[in-house]
């Protein structure tokens, strides 16, 4: 059973500082003034969490308890010390009132119940910063407190919280400093394990509270039940009326609530049915994504692995190109160190001026090649001197035939005698008929000079009879007088290209 062991109390009426042990039963004794309901105050507001609809403070000194507006003592006096009207111990006061509690039995931890307050002359309401429980130590006056030199002051409430925090741990420190009956069904669930804690329970228990700390014994029990069981509530006709209208309008919002509720369920039950459609649909989208995803991360390893495969094979091509690299150096090396050999042994073998040798005569070679080419060329166009047969030309002609005859198919690689013997001939009869050629030539020019005098006079009308002693020319006479002048062209260009070189071989 948890049981009070230990009051502290930090500015509250004329207590600045005060610890107070208890154990078992006690009471409170002294002289009028002495401080009595300061403590019975004190342990009802904590157990009440300062709720004025459940307090009566002082309530001997007032009225014998006879009702709870007699006390005219509030919480904002207590904090200030106020004796009278202007009797004030404290103009202003950060208060701390506790209640720790043990078990008897030592089967549970100890707790820590209280209240902080800050009150001002000012204001008619007090400030509550917390109501606290804390599970796991019994505090005292020296946890509200701090030191200043030799004096003694309220700390901070935040200083306060951290310290309780760090003894007890953060999960077994509780505040509700907005609403005491959640205060109080707190403390209740450490303090009143077996008891149900609701709020109704919690209302309850302060009543009680008050009641017991105000009790007079001066009445009968038919008045303690009326004035510390039952409340104040007289019948009225016209709100017995109200109440049953009331109870009927809620029986009809029933009725028709369940109407609603019905068709609820109705609508519970399509919803139920749409959500595992859509449940259906979404898992058999995600199984499609997640296909999706496995052939990827399949394609995706695969890729890897082809990947981790190309790179082994380039590292290997790597080492193979610096094995190759290696190898090009040393048979550049090598072919440095040879073509080194081969040029001193072209020094030591005159190699290099036989190939100067050889060049030059593979260039005679190509020009004596050039000058056959050349030869023969001129040779084939002897070929329409074949035609002049008259004039007294008949002896030249069978020179001719035989040149042309000896260099048809000649070839620089293989030169016959003939052709030699052929060309020396044709030489030698060329130098004997190139003045009776060159007098042949001179009759042609003169004749075609007079042709062309006479066709000029034929044009103007003149006498064309051609001079004593010659015959008209034709046409005929003229292409012939101009073959023949061709042909000795031919004659003179041939014979000067025989005289350069006799000897097409050499």
């Amino acid at each position: 059973m948890m049981e009070l062991r230990h009051l502290t109390m930090v500015n509250w009426h004329l207590f600045d500082v005060a610890d107070i042990d208890v154990r078992g039963h006690v009471g409170v004794l002294g002289e009028n003034r002495s401080g009595k309901s300061t403590i019975l105050d004190m342990a009802q507001v904590v157990l009440t969490g300062g709720s004025r609809r459940f307090l009566r403070l002082n309530a001997v000194a007032g009225d014998s308890g006879k009702s709870r507006s007699g006390s005219k003592r509030s919480v904002v006096d207590y904090c200030l010390g106020t004796l009278g009207e202007d009797q004030r111990r404290r103009d202003e006061a950060r208060t701390y009132i506790a209640l720790g509690f043990e078990d008897t039995e030592g089967a549970r931890s100890p707790v820590t119940i209280g209240m902080a307050l800050e009150a001002r002359k000012s204001d008619s309401r007090e400030t509550v910063l917390a109501l606290f429980v804390a599970v796991g130590t019994v505090l005292s006056s020296k946890d509200f407190i701090e030191q200043r030199g030799k004096s003694q002051f309220p700390a901070q409430w935040e200083d306060v919280r951290a310290r309780i925090v760090a003894a007890v741990g953060e999960g077994n420190f509780v505040n509700h400093r907005d609403r005491a009956s959640d205060y109080v069904r707190e403390y209740m669930r450490h303090l009143l394990p077996h008891s149900s804690f609701g709020e109704q329970n919690a209302s309850a228990l302060q009543k009680s509270i008050v009641n017991a700390m105000t009790l007079d014994h001066n009445q009968t029990a038919t008045q303690f039940v009326r004035n510390y069981i039952l409340e104040d509530s007289p019948i009225g006709i016209k709100e017995l009326r109200e109440s049953i209208q009331t109870y009927r309008n809620i029986s009809e919002t029933i009725r028709k609530m369940r109407l609603r509720l019905e068709a609820l369920r109705a609508l519970r039950g399509v919803l139920a049915a749409l959500e595992e459609a859509l449940e259906t649909k979404f898992r058999e989208e995600w199984v499609a994504k997640r296909a999706t995803w496995l052939a990827a991360r399949a394609t995706n390893l695969d890729f890897k692995t082809k990947r981790r495969t190309e790179m082994a094979r380039r590292d290997a091509a790597a080492k193979e190109l610096e094995f190759i690299d290696d190898d090009v150096k040393a048979i550049d090396k090598e072919i440095e160190r040879l073509t080194a050999a081969i040029a001193e042994h072209d020094a030591k073998t005159g190699r290099k001026s036989l190939q100067q040798t050889a060049d030059v005569a593979g260039q005679a070679a190509h020009r004596a090649s050039a000058d056959f080419k050349a030869r023969m060329e001129n040779i084939r166009r002897l070929e329409p001197l074949r035609a002049m047969c008259a004039d007294g030309f008949e002896d030249f002609v069978p020179a001719l035939e035989r040149l042309l005859t000896a260099t048809a198919g000649a070839d620089i690689g293989g030169v016959s005698d003939e052709v030699t013997a052929a060309e020396k001939s044709f030489a030698a009869s060329g130098a004997k008929w190139l003045p009776k050629i060159d007098e042949a030539r001179q009759r042609i020019i003169a004749e075609l000079s007079a042709s062309a005098a006479g066709a000029t006079r034929c044009s103007n009308g003149s006498d064309s009879t051609p001079p004593e002693g010659r015959a008209p020319i034709s046409a005929t006479t003229l292409n012939s007088s101009a073959a023949g002048c061709g042909r000795v062209e031919w004659s003179r260009a041939y014979s000067a290209t025989s005289s350069k070189s006799p000897n097409p071989s050499g």
